[in-house]
């Protein structure tokens, strides 16, 4: 039987849809995970600015490959820095991090709202990228459809509400991020919220990527987090059909609090990794800070290993850009840091690309 365009419900949720009582245990272990998350990041050796980089760009590659493509952390961090055209899987997740930058710059100037989502939009489907014909930065005028590849609208497994509906309910998406009007945790709002973002689906593509760009924005602009840097993409892309199930089910089924649930557990699941990843990031740098300060007599080591822990991919130009140091000061602290095995190169005569495996082995 073919479905309906969905009507979903309006928010905030009446309070009988939501039995908070099945997922209070959840509730405090994600909220205790975050905090000891938040702790580790204050108290840690490394700014936490050093490291918002390249866990910004694992996010990118997780979310983009939620949607199907096929590219790794490496790949994305060696076309940033090398002249070679990047490929489309490439670019799409360039696009995914720098549309999180500019939503999170944006965020000091105007709420989360359909002007911001209409831009962050924009970049998403910049480039060529597959996708880049389908409205970019515009809510849809047409009815689309979601299921399993090559599926028609007869076959969808879920069609989103009518286009000229799109407007209301994203006008009363906007309203509850900026004025909830329920007495919810934080956590279990931003749940609700990215559910009901994808239960819109206002774009013609690229819905799933902005509604989880959605998640760490609306966390960072509510205090929760101090970075918005606090992804679920990882953990949602290992279990992907458990996301699309526990989504649809609080379509069809009116099931709010599984949902809820998942989607706490997978904060939690991400909390616990973050703080280990942390821990060892703390032990690297001061190992790593120590072994270089002892090939390299020189104060400038530790602005060199800074830009390593942020560019775990780079070249001496970009080496040599970001420190502000000359190019042949660089190519000589390189060359002793590779000796000794810290880094690794390509072995280009020109145009050299050097490799912190140390960090990319934690953060891939």
């Amino acid at each position: 039987m073919r479905l309906k365009p969905f009507v979903p419900l309006m928010l905030p949720l009446k309070e009988q849809i939501v039995n908070q009582l099945e997922f209070i245990r959840e509730l405090i272990e994600a909220n205790k995970g975050i905090v000891e998350y938040q702790t580790m990041l204050r108290n840690s050796k490394l700014h936490p600015q050093f490291l918002l980089r390249p866990v910004m760009l694992k996010e990118a590659v997780q979310s983009t490959k939620i949607e199907g493509t096929q590219v790794t952390l490496d790949e994305v961090m060696e076309a940033e820095v090398q002249t070679k055209k990047a490929n489309k899987d490439i670019q799409e997740a360039l696009n995914y991090y720098e549309a999180l930058m500019e939503g999170m710059d944006a965020l000091k100037s105007i709420p989360i709202s359909t002007r911001l989502f209409k831009l962050m939009h924009k970049i998403l489907l910049s480039n060529n990228v597959r996708g880049s014909n389908r409205s970019p930065g515009e809510f849809r005028r047409i009815q689309n459809f979601l299921g399993p590849e090559g599926c028609t609208i007869e076959t969808a497994t879920y069609i989103p509400p009518e286009p000229q509906l799109v407007n209301d309910y994203m006008s009363n998406l906007e309203k509850y991020i900026n004025d909830p009007q329920d007495d919810y945790d934080e956590l279990v709002r931003v749940a609700i919220i990215h559910a009901q973002f994808e239960t819109i689906h206002p774009f013609l593509d690229g819905n799933g990527r902005i509604g989880r760009i959605l998640i760490p924005l609306y966390l960072y602009n509510k205090g929760v987090i101090d970075y918005p840097n606090f992804f679920i993409s990882d953990v949602l892309e290992r279990d992907k059909h458990k996301y699309y199930r526990y989504l649809n089910d609080t379509r069809y089924k009116g099931d709010w609090t599984q949902w809820i649930k998942f989607f706490l557990e997978c904060i939690s699941i991400q909390a616990k990794k973050n703080v280990r990843l942390i821990e060892e990031v703390n032990k690297l740098y001061e190992e790593d800070l120590e072994r270089a300060s002892s090939i390299v007599n020189s104060s400038n080591i530790r602005t060199v290993i800074d830009v390593m822990f942020q560019r775990p991919i780079f070249t001496a130009k970009t080496m040599s850009d970001l420190t502000g140091l000359s190019e042949g000061t660089i190519r000589r602290y390189l060359n002793k840091l590779e000796d000794q095995r810290i880094i690794f190169s390509d072995g280009r005569i020109r145009f050299k690309t050097y490799y912190y495996y140390n960090l990319l082995d934690k953060l891939r």
